[in-house]
């Protein structure tokens, strides 16, 4: 495992040899790793971002305290606030700048890719 970017909230590495060959990143938030893909982290970015408007379903009254990313094979809930929402969208956003930067530096041949030892 590479580690790609960390912030106080966590990490995400590359993972060359994971469970499932599409999800080749690992998400660690406190005790929690997920595997997921690029599309994954995209989808979760999207998620996060979204969770700072209101929400208008009755059952919360318009308060987000959490945020709920779904997918075939597993949902996750996280408990956040507004400081756990901003280390979540930080760690998103630098990890895929960290891979745009890589794959642009890769396709110049520059450098090896991420996972390519």
């Amino acid at each position: 495992m590479e580690v790609i970017y960390k912030n106080n909230q966590g990490a995400v590495y590359s993972v060359s040899h994971s469970p499932n060959p599409d999800c080749t990143l690992q998400l660690i938030v406190d005790t929690v790793g997920i595997f997921m893909s690029r599309e994954d982290i995209e989808h979760l970015l999207r998620t996060v971002q979204k969770s700072y408007e209101p929400c208008h379903c009755p059952e919360c009254g318009g308060k987000r305290d959490k945020i709920w990313c779904i997918n075939p094979i597993v949902d996750v809930c996280l408990k956040v606030d507004k400081p756990i929402l901003d280390g979540l969208e930080d760690l998103i956003k630098g990890t895929l700048f960290v891979l745009d930067m890589n794959d642009t530096l890769q396709q110049n041949e520059l450098i090896a890719g991420i996972g390519d030892t």
